[in-house]
């Protein structure tokens, strides 16, 4: 009997506390390092990459384009995979996949460079957090919005720190090598520590999902026929409309990210120093926003997404008036605020309108979605940029999404949710 079994299930003495917070904290430590450091690096690299070989705005973006094309890919297998061999194999690999792949930032000096290294960036990184997703949705019912919030806060932490952290190896080793070395904390600390810890289900030490009595007739195995047909959901009007919104804001927040340090440093005039404390910033905030809005998530359901989404929309309209301190730090509220809900968002609806029993396809097809947008958003923002010389046009198209993203969740029927309260 191991301490698991000794101090978390209660077979030999009263547990200290639900053991899918521990599960929580695995998926934290692992989103953080796998999805969160190479996501948040890239807007960091984009000004060194652009001054050694004098590659435009929409040239280097490249790199985050490719890595949520081919995550978008990669997100409509992943699904299947985690249902068949399981979080834990599924994490082994991404974790291989996105360190070899940061090692390989060493080699890159042609611009076709970027689209390979983003490719395998995207599969193994998009992939994970299907598996974080997935992971703690079994896990827990009655506080899933607080334990998603909780497990996806890595890219917030990963770029409230790592502007700290990267800037000085960069200036020490140069951009290539710094990545490389940014791969350590896969290898040492993110999956050990995942592989020790996490469980892929509650039953697999004897526990019940949070939320979910033990003998209740909404246990998996007890659901009716239309929360375990995969193929019925995606046709669905629901499933049609939360993809509508999800690809939307996917397009806008990705967008927005991957052009924050560049605007702030060039077009708004403030130097790189204070857009790497910006950005910083943004992403320290978006923990509180992640926390929050997990929270809202759990009380208004939709209504919270929606809110959500509509507050994207705001953080955008505050970027056009930066040019100094004060409308610095306003924007760096609202875009950090906002930044939090988004990621939460995905599992959180897809549990509470499909169920648990097909959520690995759910979410794994809906993160294909959403990746489709974090692609789309970086080249074509960068692109109507070359193109005007200026963010304007860009941020006017973000803010009319966001309304239309927001707009379309009116569409979204959380039937398992409703289905949930019959059974009381």
């Amino acid at each position: 009997m191991n301490f698991i079994d000794i101090y978390f299930t209660g077979k030999t003495r009263p547990a200290l506390f639900y053991y899918g917070w521990m599960v929580v904290f695995a998926s934290f430590i692992c989103h953080m390092f796998i999805f969160g450091v190479p996501t948040v690096m890239l807007p960091l690299l984009y000004g060194p990459m652009s001054e050694e070989f004098g590659w435009s705005r929409s040239d280097v973006t490249i790199l985050a384009s490719t890595k949520f094309i081919s995550g978008a890919i990669a997100a409509f297998f992943a699904g299947q995979f985690i249902q068949r061999f399981g979080a834990r194999v599924t994490t082994l690999i991404t974790s291989l996949v996105v360190g070899l792949t940061m090692i390989c930032f060493i080699f890159i000096t042609e611009l076709w460079h970027l689209a390979v290294i983003g490719i395998f960036l995207g599969i193994g990184s998009i992939s994970l957090v299907i598996t974080v997703k997935v992971i703690v949705s079994r896990w827990f019912h009655g506080r899933i919005g607080l334990a998603l919030g909780l497990a996806l806060l890595g890219t917030s932490a990963a770029g409230s720190i790592l502007t700290f952290v990267l800037e000085p190896l960069m200036i020490e080793y140069g951009w290539r090598t710094a990545v490389a070395l940014l791969s350590t904390g896969i290898w040492f600390f993110a999956l050990p520590f995942f592989l020790f810890i996490a469980r892929e289900r509650p039953e697999d030490i004897n526990l019940t999902t949070e939320g979910i009595e033990p003998n209740s007739k909404t246990r998996e195995d007890n659901l009716p026929p239309q929360f375990l047909n995969f193929s019925q959901t995606v046709k669905g009007k629901t499933f049609i409309a939360m993809g509508v919104g999800v690809f939307l804001i996917g397009f806008v927040d990705q967008g927005m990210l991957q052009h924050t340090v560049e605007f702030i440093d060039k077009d708004a005039g403030l130097g790189r120093e204070l857009a790497r404390w910006a950005f910083s910033t943004i992403m320290l905030i978006s923990i509180l926003g992640k926390i929050c809005f997990g929270w809202i998530f759990d009380k208004i359901a939709i209504k919270g997404v929606m809110f959500c989404y509509l507050t994207i929309g705001l953080g955008v309209v505050l970027a056009f008036p930066v040019g100094g301190m004060e409308t610095l730090i306003i924007f760096c509220i609202a875009r950090g605020i906002s930044h939090g809900g988004t990621i939460v968002d995905v599992p959180y609806m897809c549990r509470q309108a499909f169920g648990p029993a097909i959520l690995p396809r759910t979410v794994g097809t809906m993160t294909m979605i959403l990746s489709a947008g974090f692609a789309a958003g970086p080249y074509i923002i960068g692109t109507l940029y070359e193109n005007s010389g200026s963010y304007d046009s860009a941020f006017y198209l973000c803010i009319v999404l966001s309304l239309i993203a927001a707009g379309s969740l009116f569409f979204v029927r959380t039937s398992y949710r409703n289905w949930l309260k019959t059974q009381d």
